[in-house]
């Protein structure tokens, strides 16, 4: 017993210190802002996590939480799957989904598969010759990766996924390798987790393709000779990497410092720190009735460099802005919690959540959660 209790910690120190050097390793990259490629590996995934405002990284417990912190699959018990779809910006035709399973290994593990994309739709090609356009091109990206989690004691777990991550536009694409880690720990206070995961940390990418092939005249002061064919050059740009720092606190229900069986209130906090852009905290409160319906709000306080009304404005009232301001964008959402249907294995639970994105509108998200 007491071989167990130290060899317990021994672990427990050594991925604690594993996860330290990790983090001091990629401090490094969180100074570029605007530099960034796969973008949409920012978005979202889940109408539970968007709708609180992005502050999940503590409390993520489903097979979303590939998106979020790998570490949260260990809250998946059996089999689950999630399907996440998203109508985003209205007139501008992008699509985008997420597809994620899990499945429990043992009491202490489990595995999963997420697969994330983003379609732009079909567009009208344009060239030097043909500005109104000829002809159309589709762009999409892809995210597809393959997570482990396990839990290191009955208050520990973490979790880490690797993914191909690829961008296609036309007859070119770029492709990267990344990896997620996190970890999410049940403090001795009562009701209280914390969250930690890098994401997005991996290879840089460059675009390549037939579109970057054009003819050239390597003489052109000379007469009769041929064209050659040449490329145009391409730059390598980095991942979106993000650090993530998190705590939920159930304040109110069942198991929380306020006994009430019939309704609990969580309240979340975390901190975001992209390698591309200023640091953003994220806030997020979810109520739960008689255990049947689900009400969530959330805030993100973000740096916005130009305010959302400047529109063909002036190089002097540019400059007037150059300093920037810290904005809050609000998030609403409502879920149905995991209800087993009559006669069957299945649990089915469903969220929706609404977000506004400031100058490009509002982007509104349905998730359906199945698990057995």
């Amino acid at each position: 017993r007491t071989c167990g209790k130290i060899c317990g910690d021994q672990m427990k120190k050594t991925v604690f210190i594993s996860l330290m050097a990790f983090l001091t390793i990629t401090q490094a990259q969180f100074d570029n802002v605007a530099t960034s490629a796969a973008t949409f590996l920012k978005i979202g995934v889940g109408g539970r996590g968007v709708a609180l405002g992005g502050a999940h990284t503590a409390s993520v417990n489903d097979a979303s939480a590939m998106y979020w912190n790998p570490a949260g699959i260990n809250g998946v018990n059996g089999q689950e799957l999630v399907f996440h779809q998203s109508s985003m910006y209205d007139g501008l035709g992008l699509q985008h989904s997420y597809l994620g399973a899990v499945v429990q290994v043992g009491s202490g593990n489990r595995i999963g598969l997420s697969i994330n994309h983003l379609s732009y739709g079909d567009m009208t090609r344009t060239t030097e010759f043909s500005p109104e356009g000829e002809g159309q091109f589709t762009a999409s990206d892809i995210a597809i990766g393959l997570a482990f989690g396990t839990r290191v004691s009955d208050r520990f777990r973490i979790g880490i996924q690797t993914k191909l991550v690829r961008e296609t536009i036309s007859f070119s694409s770029a492709s990267a390798l990344a990896i997620d880690i996190g970890s999410q720990y049940t403090t001795a206070i009562n009701g209280l987790e914390l969250g930690m995961a890098i994401t997005n940390f991996g290879t840089k990418m460059r675009l390549f393709g037939t579109d970057q092939k054009l003819d050239v005249d390597p003489h052109e002061d000379l007469d009769g000779n041929p064209d050659v064919i040449a490329r145009l050059a391409t730059e390598d740009w980095a991942l979106p990497m993000s650090f993530q720092f998190g705590l939920s606190w159930l304040l109110m229900g069942e198991n929380a410092p306020i006994k009430n069986p019939n309704i609990s209130i969580m309240t979340n906090v975390e901190y975001t720190d992209p390698r591309d852009f200023n640091p953003v905290y994220h806030f997020g409160t979810e109520i739960t009735v008689m255990k049947m319906v689900q009400f969530r709000a959330g805030l993100r306080n973000q740096f916005l460099r130009y305010p959302d009304d400047l529109d063909d404005a002036s190089e002097k009232m540019i400059a007037d802005y150059e300093e920037g301001e810290y904005i809050n964008r609000m998030s609403f959402g409502i879920g149905i919690p995991p209800m087993q249907f009559p006669y069957t294995v299945y649990k089915f639970s469903v969220d929706y959540s609404f977000n506004d994105v400031g100058l490009l509108g509002d982007t509104q998200q349905l998730t359906i959660t199945v698990g057995f």
